[in-house]
């Protein structure tokens, strides 16, 4: 599936220090690999938020500065394969987006299937695997953004702070997040909720490692230009620092 044209699967960073953090972003890339050409999407598509989660990457790599972290990311596009997606899912190679058709992912065989789960999303859950397993975190965090609009419906809240099964530090982040910046609108599961088919990072390795966790989603339209990235990076800090301290 990869050539040595293509980029390797997994972005790994980390700032300074122990990093008792694990950053995770699993639509971080908007990258096709060379052998699917364009996957009959459009280049003005690909540039969505069907491609790829707009501002994630940069929120990410800015949380680095503010706390002791490990981040591993995603390189290649959510329409190849969803790496926040388990086999399961009827998304994990998605025939259709947000009323967008994608051509190049009709009628794959089980093959074609396997091949970009064993080349791309194998891989980037194997090193969060291997980090957590290698040295392990104080706490997951996994970085999404999502799109205001969403077909005819608006999106009103400002961020999402998701989970499932442990929604402890899901809970303190919107909390402490809604102290420090009282005039944003805030929410617990949504604009998405999480569950065992619909989500894979969470379930996998916060719920299956019982590792403190939250998955956040920022509104797309905050994280355009640099300013909105650092606020929102300042304001993920607090709430991380704060969920640290609170630890045994």
């Amino acid at each position: 599936m990869l050539t040595a044209n293509d980029p390797a699967p997994v972005l790994f960073d980390r700032s300074p220090g122990p990093g008792h953090v694990l950053l995770t972003c699993e639509h971080g890339g908007r990258a096709v690999p060379r052998a699917l050409g364009d996957l009959g999407v459009a280049a003005a598509d690909m540039q969505r938020h069907i491609a790829w989660d707009i501002g994630a990457l940069d929120l990410s790599r800015a949380l680095l500065a503010h706390v002791s972290a490990r981040l591993v990311s995603q390189r290649f596009s959510r329409l190849v394969i969803d790496c926040n997606r388990g086999p399961a899912s009827p998304d994990l190679i998605p025939t259709v987006s947000d009323e967008t058709h994608v051509p190049g992912n009709r009628d794959l065989s089980q093959a074609d299937v396997g091949a970009r789960t064993a080349a791309i999303h194998t891989p980037f859950h194997d090193r969060i695997a291997a980090e957590i397993a290698g040295d392990r975190p104080r706490m997951l965090v996994s970085i999404h953004s999502f799109t205001p609009m969403m077909g005819e419906q608006r999106r009103h809240m400002h961020a999402g702070f998701l989970a499932n099964r442990m929604p402890e530090v899901a809970e303190r982040f919107m909390a402490v997040i809604g102290a420090a910046a009282p005039e944003l609108v805030l929410s617990m599961n949504q604009p998405y909720t999480v569950d065992d088919i619909s989500d894979y990072t969470v379930p996998v390795h916060g719920e299956g490692n019982r590792l403190p966790h939250v998955l956040v989603e920022v509104r797309n339209d905050q994280l355009q230009d640099p300013a909105g990235i650092s606020r929102w990076a300042g304001l993920l800090a607090i709430a991380i620092r704060e969920v640290e301290t609170a630890q045994p």
